[in-house]
C-alpha cells in the first residue's frame, strides 16, 4: 500500500470519464447480458492497475507508480510531477492515458478528459487539490471523446523533452490533447499483427455504433472518434482500411 503523503505536492493528474456508461448501467439493471458486460468493464479496470504495478520495471522508483481511483465511471490517477534523476510524471500520466483508452475502445466505450498539473494530496482513498480540479474542469470542456491538457500541463509539455521526442500529444485546434490512438501503447504490440487486429476491432466498434445512433450528442461523439482512427490509420501506418462512410440506422 502506497505511503499517505503528509503535504501537497506538484503532482500530473488526469480525470478520465467514459462515455456511455450511465446508459450501459440503465440496461445493466434490466439486462443479464448487459449486467454481464458491467462486470466485465470493471474487471478490466480494476485489473488495469494490477497489470500496470506488475509490468513495470523494478527500477522504477516507488514513487513515480500511478496512484488509481475508480468511482462509477470516473478514472483518476495521478504521478508526482517530477522525481530525480529524470522522471517526468506528466508523460508517465499520458502514457497510462492512452493505455486506458484502447483497453476500453477494445470493449466498444469511449474516453473523454481533463489532464492537469499543480498542487495535489492524492491518498489511496481520496484526492484533492487545484491540480485536481483543473483536471475535473478539463473534463467538463473537453466536449468530443478527447483528453485535453490544461494550459499549465501544456507548457510543461512543451518547454520539456516531451515536445520532441514523443508523439503521445497532438495539436487539435488550440489545444494540446493525447493521441489515444496511438498504437505504441496497445499491450503485447511485440506479437506480429496485434496492432492490425486491435485496430480492426476499433473499426468494428465504430461502424456499428454508428449504425447504431441516431444523429444526435452521443453519435457525435463517434463521429468525432471515426475521424481521429482514419487519421490514426494513416499517420501511424496502420494496414487496417479507413472508414469511408458513416453508416445511418436503418428506419
Amino acid at each position: 500500500m502506497a505511503a499517505t503523503p503528509t503535504v501537497f505536492e506538484q503532482r500530473a493528474v488526469a480525470f478520465l470519464d467514459i462515455l456511455g456508461f450511465t446508459a450501459l448501467i440503465n440496461q445493466a439493471e434490466r439486462e443479464p447480458s448487459k449486467l454481464a458486460e458491467l462486470f466485465g468493464l470493471r474487471t478490466v479496470l480494476d485489473s488495469h492497475v494490477r497489470w500496470n504495478n506488475n509490468s513495470l520495471s523494478s527500477s522504477v522508483p516507488a514513487a513515480v507508480k500511478p496512484r488509481y481511483i475508480f468511482i462509477s465511471d470516473s478514472i483518476i490517477l495521478s504521478v508526482p510531477l517530477s522525481h530525480p534523476p529524470n522522471f517526468d510524471g506528466l508523460g508517465i500520466v499520458v502514457a497510462k492515458t492512452i493505455e486506458i483508452a484502447h483497453k476500453l475502445l477494445e470493449m466498444g466505450f469511449l474516453l473523454r478528459g481533463g489532464i492537469a498539473i499543480g498542487s495535489v494530496w492524492h491518498d489511496d482513498r481520496n484526492i484533492f487539490g487545484t491540480g485536481y480540479i483543473s483536471a475535473v474542469n478539463g473534463e467538463k470542456s473537453a466536449d468530443h471523446p478527447r483528453i485535453v491538457l490544461s494550459d499549465e500541463a501544456k507548457a510543461h509539455w512543451q518547454a520539456s523533452n516531451l515536445a520532441g521526442t514523443s508523439s503521445m500529444c497532438r495539436r487539435d485546434g488550440g489545444s494540446l490533447i493525447v493521441d489515444t490512438l496511438m498504437p505504441f501503447y496497445i499491450r503485447e504490440t511485440e506479437i506480429h499483427g496485434r496492432i492490425e487486429e486491435a485496430f480492426s476491432q476499433y473499426r468494428a466498434w465504430i461502424i456499428t455504433r454508428l449504425s447504431e445512433l441516431r444523429p444526435g450528442s452521443a453519435r457525435s461523439k463517434w463521429e468525432w472518434i471515426a475521424l481521429a482512427f482514419n487519421r490514426a490509420v494513416t499517420q501511424h501506418d496502420v494496414n487496417v482500411g479507413p472508414i469511408d462512410a458513416f453508416p445511418l440506422p436503418q428506419t
